[in-house]
C-alpha cells in the first residue's frame, strides 16, 4: 500500500457505510462515513482550494468543500469544525476539518455518531469512490 494512503486510511478510521451502500436517508449512498471519535483530524483526500465552509441546512451539518485539480468537489460533513479557510489551497493530508456529529448524523449501530461523511462529484455529473483515495 502506497504510504500516503495507509496514513490516511489509519488517520480517518473505520467505514460504516461503504460507497453505494445503503443509509436510513438513502437507497444508494453516493460517498462513504467513515466513524472515529470526536475531533479526530479530518485530511484533504486531494490537492486542491478549499470552495466553502460552513453550516448547512439540509442535514449535512458542519461542511467543508474543495475542488480538487480535475473540477470534482469533495464534500466532507458532519463535522466539529473546520481547520481550512474558504480560498485556502491544501495538499492532500493536509488536516481541514475535524470529525463530528452534526446536521442529521446518526450510526447504523445505535452508538456514538461521530462520523464524516464524504462525497466526491466529478464533473461528468457521477461520483467517485472515496475509498480508492484512503484504501
Amino acid at each position: 500500500m502506497n504510504p500516503q494512503k495507509a496514513i490516511l486510511k489509519r488517520a480517518l478510521g473505520n467505514i460504516t457505510t461503504p460507497f453505494n451502500g445503503k443509509t436510513r436517508g438513502e437507497a444508494v449512498h453516493p460517498g462513504v462515513d467513515v466513524a472515529n471519535v470526536p475531533g479526530t483530524p479530518i485530511p484533504a483526500l486531494a490537492d486542491g482550494t478549499i470552495t466553502s465552509v460552513g453550516k448547512t441546512t439540509n442535514g449535512f451539518g458542519n461542511v467543508v468543500t474543495l475542488q480538487d485539480g480535475t473540477g470534482g468537489v469533495h464534500q466532507y460533513a458532519h463535522l466539529m469544525d473546520a481547520t481550512a479557510k474558504v480560498g485556502q489551497k491544501v495538499r492532500r493530508g493536509q488536516q481541514i476539518a475535524r470529525m463530528g456529529k452534526t446536521g442529521n448524523s446518526y450510526s447504523p449501530s445505535g452508538g456514538d455518531p461521530t462520523h464524516v461523511d464524504i462525497r466526491i462529484a466529478k464533473p461528468n455529473g457521477t461520483w467517485a469512490d472515496p475509498t480508492k483515495l484512503i484504501n
